[in-house]
């Protein structure tokens, strides 16, 4: 590289509205395998089955893969979805070798791992990558049950489903294609439950605060900004009706306080006063 050229940022990969999945471990590595993960993830169909009686949907999922970084992670009393990381992978690539893993791999995994409890993430999701080409070279070399198995006990007790083995996949292969269902399925479902978790936090929330409308202090403003997230997050997931619902819902509670002020004595919906009109 010309030494009057700049170093490349950190690659992201954005895409508007779409659920976060932070990625750490070896970049160059995820960036490689970005194109195919990017296209395989929404084939297949999901079952989305979400509480309070309502029919289970079939959706497609998409993720806005990001590289890790604490501050990503959201804060206490952080509510907001569109900005929430609701899944975290790291992968690694040649942890085969029992040095290299003592040395390196299982302390940065450790790192991370911690970074994640510290701020209360639980959705996470280990991915070993494992290289034939680059095994042949290696001399310390564990078998492939042998370090899977270490990896699971060392981090992850009895989630042991949190890690998962992808093979060679660059590769054109039957074995290739098999690894790489298998991690499109655990990532897909771990995603999945992760939204399915948080998004009804979320409306839980949401509802809490739309209970809460007769309290002095009490703002449409602000509760129309959550309601309207909340129409963002299924707009994204191309739940369409479900998304004008949401502003249905908000016109409704709108015009009934404007009816209530209209009859006079009733606080302004925006500023909870009666002297903001």
């Amino acid at each position: 590289m010309d030494a009057s050229e700049e170093p490349l940022p950190p690659v992201i990969y954005t895409m508007e509205n779409k659920p976060i999945v932070t990625c750490a471990g070896d970049q160059n590595l995820f960036t490689s395998v970005y194109p195919t993960l990017s296209q395989q993830l929404p084939r297949e169909p999901m079952e989305w089955r979400r509480s309070y009686g309502r029919a289970p949907k079939m959706i497609h999922l998409e993720s806005n893969f990001v590289q890790f970084k604490e501050e990503l992670l959201p804060k206490e009393g952080n509510k907001a979805l569109l900005t929430f990381p609701f899944l975290h992978i790291v992968d690694w690539t040649e942890c085969w070798d029992t040095e290299v893993y003592k040395a390196t791999v299982k302390d940065d995994l450790t790192k991370w791992q911690n970074v994640l409890k510290a701020h209360s993430s639980v959705d996470w999701l280990i991915v070993i990558v494992e290289n034939d080409a680059k095994k042949k070279n290696k001399t310390n070399i564990l078998p492939r049950t042998s370090i899977v198995d270490k990896i699971r006990n060392d981090f992850c007790n009895k989630q042991s489903d949190r890690c998962v083995v992808l093979s060679d996949p660059l590769k054109d292969s039957s074995r290739t294609q098999e690894s790489w269902n298998a991690f499109l399925t655990k990532l897909r479902t771990l995603l999945l439950m992760s939204f399915t978790k948080n998004l009804g936090k979320f409306e839980d929330d949401m509802r809490t605060l739309r209970e809460k409308r007769t309290e002095p202090g009490w703002s449409f403003c602000e509760y129309f900004m959550v309601q309207e997230e909340l129409a963002f997050v299924f707009e994204m997931l191309q739940q369409f009706e479900d998304a004008l619902v949401q502003y249905d819902e908000l016109d409704a509670l709108f015009s009934q306080y404007v009816v209530n002020f209209g009859a006079g004595g009733i606080k302004c919906p925006f500023h909870n006063s009666v002297a903001c009109w």
